[in-house]
């Protein structure tokens, strides 16, 4: 009879030490992409660095670095958490999006391009569709933009619970 709780014991420590190994992947992958957008120059500024980045330091968690992450509307809005999903069926994804920050005197900072790592180019999405388009005019513009870096990740545990 202790043999059963000692087990489910030892596998939800293996799961949990799992989970929080993922979870500092992940962590240090987002601040790697973040690290990324903020340092690049002018004349190369765009996504493909930042995942760059963050596939170089995915570590434990097995990051898929191609398959986007979905923006929730079209704003910066603090009261929507989390502000991205994952899309179709994937366990992680990616996300690199652009706000102008220059409308923010008629509002939050809206959503000007984002840099798809499953097409390679910027667009937006409407829905699940993607629309490759070139950034707007002031869009993508050092110094004068915010870059958000989104890093989604579903761990899996080896334990099966309910």
């Amino acid at each position: 009879m202790v043999f059963p709780v000692f087990l489910l014991l030892v596998m939800s420590t293996i799961d949990f030490g799992g989970y929080f190994s993922s979870r500092l992947s992940v962590e240090q992958a987002a601040r790697a992409g973040a690290r990324a957008a903020v340092v690049q120059l002018a004349n190369s500024y765009s996504g493909s660095a930042i995942t760059t980045a963050i596939s170089g330091q995915q570590g434990m968690a097995a990051l898929t670095t191609t398959a986007d992450c979905l923006w929730q509307g079209t704003t910066l809005d603090p009261d929507k958490y989390p502000p991205f999903i994952p899309t179709g069926t994937s366990t992680s994804c990616v996300g690199v999006w652009y706000f102008d920050l220059m409308n923010e005197t008629t509002g939050p900072p809206a959503l000007c391009t984002q840099w798809s790592v499953a097409h390679s180019q910027f667009g937006l999405y409407s829905g699940n569709a993607w629309t490759a388009a070139t950034p707007p005019s002031g869009c993508v513009v050092p110094q004068e933009d915010l870059v958000v870096v989104g890093v989604g990740y579903q761990y899996k545990p080896l334990t099966p619970m309910p």
